[in-house]
């Protein structure tokens, strides 16, 4: 009895020092270790104090928890048993980590005495997830010692905090617990826990320094390039700055500032650098800002390897976030936090009207032909004409989001996310559903090598009446390895290419689902003219080897019209 009041007492008062920081929503992969978290998660639930959802697929499980906290920007609470349950966690909290996504991730384990001696389901889990996350801390076993009390309750609530102060990421917490594991229910959740604050601070640039940046980049050709992970706040800044001072802005996918209505947006970039015109050395930059993370377009760094330019990298953690290491100077500030301390800057008058014009060619050039069978520009195409400000469109890696990198110019402004920390394909559709718990307009992007990699996350969808239209381009394997050196090899088919030749329609029917096959311009737009009423699986049947003559296709002709009218 004595023991069982202990657990109890231990269980309300880490669930609750997190209620007291802010969690709102918690994740489970069941199993008979975390029985006393699951058993008091749920009965929160039940008291409409936090929102829970359960997966029995681990690794899906904690992709979903990503996709909550990816829209919600809020740690996730992510819990599971002990042993190989926490393995399955793996890919997803790499990508938390290189994403600087908030995860709680709480695993239980075996009592000290059954570790490490060839107990059933044990692991040493002692810092399993390695340098992946941002700190790691053993809780311990339930006491009635005020002082491990203590400790516990501070512990738990600088954990949360450590997730979401930037740069944000995973924390892992390890959770020893003995037998019997059932709690005295129902669980009384504390209400005289110490409740601990952490008082955010800002950046600031000295006098000393914007007097001498605003000096050097005076009348200078400057760009901004504006990767993924902006905030709404940093884009306001930095738009206003930029109109203010005629420079251009890059604008990468992610950055979430396509569809925004100014002529300073560039989105022609990537195909522009590939037409190797030889009137880019008129668009030479003398001076670039960088912000936010990696590009999607290795063109890119192409163009910064060669640029003279001087490249001034805004990297608020001292993260080195430039794989290219062209960075002239790094500045330890926020893009919001620069962009409204330092004063506009003037520029020759017909640099920004250059950037604009081309950006008119490449617009002119970049159509849907409804005329000819869809293919894998022109979905892209459509899902750019259609939709709303509350669309959040998800894309999956490889080929899709290089795709959208290069022909995606919505009409309207709507939220895009994709995994580029690990750039991996594992665990798409399960973040992508994770997005859609916290929103009403939901779009998924996928091929179907990935669409296969992660189906088992389908049952989320199923299970929680999930709406999202999860478009799946299935062009048989592998698309992204045809524009690749290999795809001229003999054995190209069996070790890249990949085809699956599976069955689309059947997998919707085991996740009654809506399915759609599609194949025409008008039919594509008639699907997405509404958000989702449930699960919508849409396929569209392409060639791997269309897509690359597509995008050739489109960068000559965009080369040939910029001789013709720049």
């Amino acid at each position: 009895m004595i023991q069982n009041e202990t657990l109890t007492r231990h269980i309300s008062l880490i669930l609750n020092g997190l209620l007291l920081q802010g969690l709102t929503t918690a994740v489970i992969a069941p199993g008979s270790r975390s029985t006393p978290f699951a058993l008091a998660l749920a009965q929160l639930a039940q008291q409409k104090k936090i929102e829970l959802f359960v997966d029995v697929d681990e690794r899906s499980a904690a992709f979903f928890a990503l996709g909550i906290a990816k829209k919600t920007h809020k740690p996730v609470l992510l819990i599971c048993t002990s042993g190989t349950a926490a393995a399955n966690f793996y890919p997803a909290v790499c990508e938390a980590a290189i994403s600087q996504i908030p995860l709680l991730i709480l695993t239980t384990d075996r009592p000290p005495e059954l570790t490490k001696v060839a107990a059933p389901q044990a692991l040493d889990q002692d810092h399993f997830f390695g340098n992946q996350v941002k700190a790691f801390f053993e809780l311990p076993l339930p006491e009635t010692n005020q002082d491990s009390q203590t400790y516990t309750n501070y512990v738990v609530q600088k954990s949360f905090q450590i997730a979401q102060s930037k740069p944000a990421g995973p924390v892992h917490l390890n959770q020893p617990l003995r037998k019997p594991l059932m709690p005295d229910l129902p669980i009384k959740f504390e209400q005289d826990q110490q409740k601990y604050v952490t008082l955010s601070s800002t950046s600031t640039l000295s006098s000393n320094l914007i007097t001498e940046l605003h000096t050097i980049l005076l009348n200078k050709r400057g760009i901004i390039l504006a990767g993924p992970q902006q905030s709404t706040t940093s884009n306001i800044a930095l738009l206003k700055w930029a109109e203010k001072s005629g420079w251009p802005i890059l604008a990468d996918p992610l950055s979430q500032l396509r569809g925004i209505p100014s002529s300073n947006i560039i989105t022609c970039y990537d195909s522009l650098l590939k037409t190797k015109s030889d009137k880019l050395a008129a668009l030479s930059p003398e001076v670039i800002i960088r912000t936010g993370q990696t590009f999607v377009a290795a063109s890119l760094a192409s163009f910064l390897k060669k640029s003279q330019a001087t490249i001034y990298s805004l990297d608020e953690e001292n993260k080195l976030n430039d794989y290219t290491k062209t960075s002239t100077f790094s500045l330890e500030i926020s893009a919001e936090d620069f962009f409204e301390q330092f004063p506009p800057v003037s520029i020759p008058s017909n640099w920004l009207h250059t950037w604009s014009t081309l950006e008119k060619i490449y617009t002119s050039v970049n159509q849907i032909n409804s005329l000819n069978m869809l293919n894998e520009l022109d979905v892209i195409r459509v899902i750019s004409a259609t939709g709303s400000n509350e669309r959040n469109l998800f894309v999956s890696n490889s080929m899709p989001i290089r795709d959208v990198d290069s022909v995606l110019q919505p009409l309207k402004s709507f939220r895009i996310f994709c995994n580029r920390g690990a750039n991996g394909i594992d665990g798409i559709v399960s973040t992508a559903l994770g997005v859609s718990a916290k929103s009403t307009e939901n779009l998924l992007l996928i091929g179907d090598l990935a669409f296969f990699h992660d189906m088992n996350g389908l049952m989320m969808a199923k299970k929680y009446h999930l709406k999202i239209k999860i478009i799946v381009i299935n062009n048989d394997g592998g698309g992204i390895f045809s524009f690749l050196p290999q795809a001229d090899s003999s054995n190209f088919e069996e070790v890249f290419g990949t085809p699956l030749d599976i069955d689309i329609e059947q997998v919707a029917k085991l996740y009654h689902a809506h399915y759609s096959l599609v194949a025409t311009v008008p039919s594509l737009i008639k699907c997405l003219s509404r958000p989702a009423q449930t699960l919508e699986i849409i396929e569209v049947r392409t060639d791997r080897n269309d897509n690359v003559n597509l995008h050739r296709e489109l960068i000559n002709r965009f080369a040939s019209q910029i001789a013709k009218e720049f």
